[in-house]
């Protein structure tokens, strides 16, 4: 089980990482719309969520670390990420802005995280 899951957070942080590549380089350019807008504005936010709490879990899982079950464990994760990504490096990084909605999509990855996580543990 705890191979599978390790495999699990593996899988979805390569799905998250080829979803930003594909959408940074083809997808946002052929869309238009609010699709496009919501490519361009918050869908890597999300998936850099799910990544996130993939990746942690991974970490913890090899350092033979208790493993991250819930919301509890990512919002304090991804609130810490997103006070980096969003206002410390607008400080230091020309272009970079504020987006208080950019925190809402960090956790709703990390929900989607958590839900994968929880139909993989099942199987």
């Amino acid at each position: 089980m705890r191979r599978r899951i390790l495999c699990a957070d593996l899988l979805l942080c390569t799905g998250a990482a080829g979803f930003y590549m594909v959408n940074r380089f083809w997808l946002r350019h052929v869309t238009a719309g609010f699709v496009r807008w919501f490519l361009v504005c918050y869908a890597n936010d999300l998936f850099a969520g799910l990544f996130l709490a993939a990746w942690a879990d991974a970490l913890l899982r090899l350092g033979r670390l208790p493993a991250i079950r819930s919301w509890k464990q990512t919002v304090p994760l991804l609130l810490a990420c997103g006070f980096v990504w969003e206002v410390l490096a607008p400080l230091w990084k020309a272009g970079a802005v504020f987006d208080p909605f950019d925190f809402l999509a960090y956790q709703v990855g990390a929900l989607g995280y958590l839900l994968a996580r929880r139909c993989f543990s099942r199987t």
